[in-house]
């Protein structure tokens, strides 16, 4: 059963940086909110949790993402999908570290199979759920009933520092359990939140319908943010731009670009530590420019087929932790593939900018520029990169430019 995707990135961090920037504006302003505001709050999120209405919630009742199929869903039901997950999230889901290889061996075998590894994902979430609702559940009954679910409003007065009545915003920053009141304490932002959610979720679907009826052949492009405001792409800038991040990520200055190059995970992590803040900060920008250039892929990887890099038909626990930078490594020389035309095993110049030869067949008000309008067009794909990258970098620049200028 396909279940609700997970958010993309950028969208969770854009959603949660408005978030922040919505409860910093609003911090002078917020009221202080009283017990009784709080215990009616909680009482209301218990109630459209208990979907049952049984007086107690149980791992059916909270484990809803595998009940859905996002597209058998109508907009409000999506809606309160989104509600009650983000509901969900707040109160149940579990943090603690967790071994992601033996809640996925759910028959113990020490191997994970095909069918393990496709449910890996909801069985995860599934555990975490289970350890939120113990953590809960102090009668150990199994299930959570109204008292445990409200029990941490019991140190109210431990929390009133005070002694005025009310929770102030700063009484409420310093509480152990902030986390599970908060989201009574920004109820409006939370369906803000959610709203924004739902709608993304729509424009998806919407994509994926139009690629799937031949109408959107690049359902999962996306212009960069800088681009929708108006931006365009300088022709000559963006040629002479393609130079400059071939000379980056040709990172021994031999004229062409090799895997070790790019696949430079480990080397990132290992230099947060051992390099100087200049080398660090150049391999960041390395980083990002592989992430834009050599990380998208349309056609659909098998990450399981990948990790079983001994073609057993499983996954054992080396394969399984080492999956993140299998599945990348592959996506990696696919990508590096497809740039190499002679197929020689590096990339160069002219191979890396190939497809800017002919972009003036793009510019078609012929002014020298491609303007959002224009790429909004554009099939090429690495183009399409390209344009993300010109227009990050030079965002980039300017944030560094107006940081300096701040400090001088």
């Amino acid at each position: 059963m396909k279940l609700v995707p997970v958010f993309a990135l950028s969208t969770l961090v854009f959603l949660s940086t408005n978030a922040l920037h919505a409860q910093q504006e609003s911090d002078e302003t917020s009221p202080k909110f009283t017990l009784n505001q709080l215990e009616t709050a909680i009482n209301d999120v218990f109630e459209m949790l208990d979907v049952d209405e049984n007086g107690s919630i149980t791992l059916d009742e909270i484990d809803i993402l595998r009940e859905y199929s996002e597209e058998s869903l109508s907009r409000d039901e999506l809606a309160t999908l989104i509600r009650r997950s983000g509901l969900i999230n707040h109160y149940f889901m579990n943090d603690e570290e967790i071994n992601r290889f033996e809640v996925g061996d759910t028959n113990g075998d020490r191997a994970l199979t095909q069918e393990e590894f496709d449910n890996l994902r909801t069985n995860i979430r599934t555990h975490r759920l289970k350890l939120g609702m113990q953590e809960l559940d102090t009668n150990k009954n199994g299930n959570v009933e109204a008292d445990e679910f409200a029990a941490h409003l019991g140190d109210f007065d431990e929390w009133d520092a005070d002694n005025d009545g009310a929770l102030d915003r700063k009484e409420m920053a310093e509480l152990p359990e902030f986390h599970k009141i908060q989201i009574e304490l920004h109820r409006p932002l939370f369906d803000q939140r959610s709203a924004a959610e739902l709608e993304y979720n729509l424009s998806l679907r919407e994509r994926r319908a139009a690629a799937a009826a031949g109408q959107d052949q690049t359902p999962s492009r996306h212009l960069p943010p800088i681009f929708a405001s108006g931006a365009a792409a300088n022709i000559d800038d963006l040629r002479a731009a393609s130079k400059d991040t071939f000379d980056l990520l040709d990172a021994n200055n031999n004229g062409s670009i090799t895997l070790d190059e790019i696949d430079i995970t480990k080397e990132l992590i290992e230099g947060e530590e051992k390099l100087p803040p200049e080398k660090l900060a150049e391999l960041r920008r390395r980083a990002e420019v592989i992430s834009y250039t050599f990380l998208n892929v349309e056609e659909a990887i098998d990450n399981f087929e990948v990790a079983d890099t001994n073609h057993n038909g499983t996954l054992s626990e080396t394969e399984f932790d080492l999956i993140s930078s299998t599945v990348r490594t592959h996506i990696l020389q696919l990508n590096l593939d497809a740039f190499d035309t002679d197929k020689n095993g590096r990339i160069q110049l002219n191979e890396f900018s190939a497809h800017l030869d002919n972009i003036e067949e793009f510019d078609s008000d012929g002014d020298g520029t491609i303007s959002p309008e224009e790429m909004r067009d554009v099939a090429d794909f690495r183009l399409n990169m390209d344009v993300h990258v010109y227009q990050s970098e030079a965002f980039g620049r300017a944030r560094e430019e107006e940081a300096q200028s701040q400090v001088q």
